[in-house]
């Protein structure tokens, strides 16, 4: 069957498109960052960036599954691009303790199934959470965040949790300490579901306290640390 010229000159300039953008989407970052690998630590067998636990890799799926990257990404711009340095997102501590203050490299993401990075944002950079709040913290702030911050605007995220019984071994590690308007009737509790262990284990895994080849030299200190 033979096509009108213009046909297929129109066919051929569709396909041209689709493959500049393969290319240009596809190719190129990976001929960029494809071939990053993890870097051993020198005098150990230790290797950064660090792979996280299983039940942190779980939690990255219901992070993504409820939208959290919406609100919170996770790059840290360097300190010419924005205020995220300032603000302290970029803060975390490395092995020994000190701080390390640095923007977010391609190396910091190799191991993630799926990367949440943006700059438009209504919530603080994630990045380094699980150096700022502990996991007590995480589950009242996923419980309902105005109990820790008054002004928050973050939505309930109770569905992660199960109010039941408490045990004759009494109450659960994890059993939320509610104000009394909002806690549950004698002999019950308030405890975090399968979901909300997975998603809080991700959240304590997102620590970027290594130090990278990549890194162009330390940055001021943050003036102002954020929650």
């Amino acid at each position: 069957m033979n096509m009108p010229a213009s046909f297929r000159g129109f066919v051929f300039a569709l396909v041209g498109v689709f493959l500049f953008t393969w290319i240009a989407l596809v190719v190129f970052p990976w001929m960029e960052i494809g071939h990053l690998a993890p870097i051993p630590v020198e005098g150990s067998n230790d290797i950064t960036p660090f792979d996280a636990p299983g039940e942190a890799h779980q939690g990255e799926h219901v992070y993504a599954a409820n939208g959290c990257a919406y609100c919170h990404t996770q790059e840290v711009r360097p300190l010419s691009s924005g205020a995220d340095i300032t603000r302290g997102w970029g803060t975390a501590e490395d092995d020994d303790g000190k701080k390390v203050t640095r923007r977010s490299y391609a190396r910091d993401y190799i191991w993630q199934g799926q990367v949440f990075t943006g700059y438009s944002r209504s919530g603080a950079d994630l990045s380094n959470i699980g150096y700022r709040m502990t996991e007590s913290e995480l589950y009242h702030w996923l419980y309902d965040s105005s109990n820790l911050a008054a002004r928050s605007a973050m939505p309930q995220y109770r569905f992660l949790f199960n109010t039941r019984r408490i045990s004759g071994a009494g109450p659960s590690q994890n059993a939320l300490l509610l104000p009394d308007d909002e806690a549950p009737p004698a002999g019950y509790e308030v405890v975090p579901t399968a979901d909300g262990h997975a998603l809080v284990a991700y959240l304590l895994s997102l620590k970027k306290g290594y130090h990278l080849p990549d890194e162009n030299g330390p940055v001021p200190p943050p003036t102002k640390a954020a929650p």
